[in-house]
């Protein structure tokens, strides 16, 4: 159940990043454009493009940690299931930790910064920062289903 909840909310985010991304490239292409031929500098073009980049970089961030793609390093002997194991449950935890710091201190900044204004598209600056307590919860969402996969006996 949490794993095809969990494959929906992938396809939605997966979906989000692709238009996050190809806005992305238009705006840097219209920064360019406007800066290099039309000599006109849009401010406004900047902002967008840190606001995108913010929100792609940590929500990418979650869908990247369910699908295990993150960098890894193989030093450890293979086929030694309880090493295999033991080693699981270690980048569990690195991950418990790392997502409580993106949730609960993301989620602090979020709100001392929602005060503040970004002037040249006239949205809060809590908005280039929410995306880290937000890909903060989806990761713990993917760490459940992680855990519950680790949890459950192993078919041979």
């Amino acid at each position: 159940m949490l794993k095809r909840f969990n494959d929906v909310v992938m396809g939605a985010t997966e979906a989000g990043l692709w238009i996050g991304f190809g806005a992305l490239i238009i705006t840097v292409g219209l920064q360019v454009t406007a800066r290099n031929v039309l000599g006109l500098p849009f401010i406004w073009t900047l902002d967008l493009a840190q606001l995108l980049f913010s929100w792609i970089v940590f929500i990418g961030a979650a869908v990247a940690y369910r699908r295990g793609a993150h960098y890894t390093v193989d030093i450890w002997p293979e086929n030694s299931p309880r090493l295999d194991f033991a080693l699981r449950i270690v980048g569990l935890v690195a991950a418990a930790i790392v997502i409580y710091v993106l949730v609960l201190h993301g989620w602090t900044l979020t709100r001392i910064r929602w005060t503040g204004t970004v002037e040249s598209l006239g949205i809060s600056r809590g908005w280039m920062f929410i995306p880290i307590p937000l890909g903060g919860a989806l990761m713990l969402l993917f760490l459940i289903e992680a855990l519950w996969d680790t949890a459950r006996p192993q078919k041979a």
